[in-house]
């Protein structure tokens, strides 16, 4: 269990302009120090399903405090290294479970959803993710994404030469995500691990956000309203005025000092 911290939390969830219902799931959890996105794949069965499935998951392994797969050396590693492990480990179970129960009902075969979360522990914080949902840091006044998404566009990038060639080609494909919890029995996690210092805010999102608001406008907000409720609340705003094109969430987490 990760210890207590002083940590105040907000988060909003809007369904946006132009979905018909929400399929983003998310969780601020202050006491566990757990902050948690998943987004439903549009198109795919069953997203609002994966993305709860991926919290209620990622959640209890937490909650129930106990060793989640014998063949890590769970108990004798160090803190530090047993909280990203932790969490690494809850996500694989939770993509498992919805890819079992993806297999067991025709009415939800095929469905999936990205994930993105942050632990935060004393000193450090453990950011863990699959898909285009993503994790920033503020932190003296500016914004620095912490995850890389696993889409065609930024996977064509990181290839360096011909990766415009190979892009031109996409022909409006270069958002489709790679990677996402629930599409097979095993999936590659991506996690790093960050120091925190107090006052940090993290924010994990879904790219209903990130994606129609530029980073420059989330900096500003974060960075103008130290109230964390009306800055998820103006985020959401923002991206609906800026079209709503998906579902929108945001989770704020921000370290007390100290």
């Amino acid at each position: 269990m990760v210890p207590q911290l002083a940590i105040e939390a907000a988060a909003h969830s809007d369904v946006g302009r132009r979905r018909s219902h929400n399929e983003d799931s998310f969780a601020a959890l202050p006491c566990l120090g757990l902050f948690m996105v998943a987004d439903g794949l549009g198109g795919s069965a069953a997203g609002e399903v994966a993305s709860r499935m991926a919290i209620e998951v990622v959640k209890s392994c937490f909650e129930e405090d106990n060793d989640l797969e014998e063949t890590w050396p769970y108990g004798t590693a160090p803190a530090h290294d047993r909280d990203e492990v932790r969490l690494v480990l809850s996500v694989r179970r939770a993509n498992r479970a919805i890819y079992e129960a993806s297999q067991r009902q025709e009415q939800t075969r095929g469905m999936a959803t990205t994930f993105a979360g942050v632990l935060l522990g004393p000193g450090m914080a453990y950011i863990a993710h699959v898909g285009d949902s993503r994790v920033y840091r503020m932190r003296g006044g500016r914004l620095e994404r912490l995850t890389r998404d696993h889409t065609l566009l930024e996977e064509l990038l990181r290839e360096g030469d011909g990766a415009l060639a190979a892009l031109e080609a996409l022909s409006g494909r270069a958002d489709a995500v790679t990677r996402a919890l629930g599409c097979d029995k095993s999936v590659d996690i991506e996690s790093r691990v960050e120091p925190t210092q107090p006052g940090d805010v993290f924010l994990v999102c879904s790219d209903g956000l990130w994606g129609p608001v530029p980073e420059a406008r989330i900096e500003g907000v974060l960075g103008g309203h130290r109230d964390l409720s009306l800055a998820a609340s103006l985020l959401v705003d923002i991206a609906n005025e800026h079209g709503g094109p998906d579902n929108i969430t945001c989770v704020l987490a921000r370290l007390g000092g100290g």
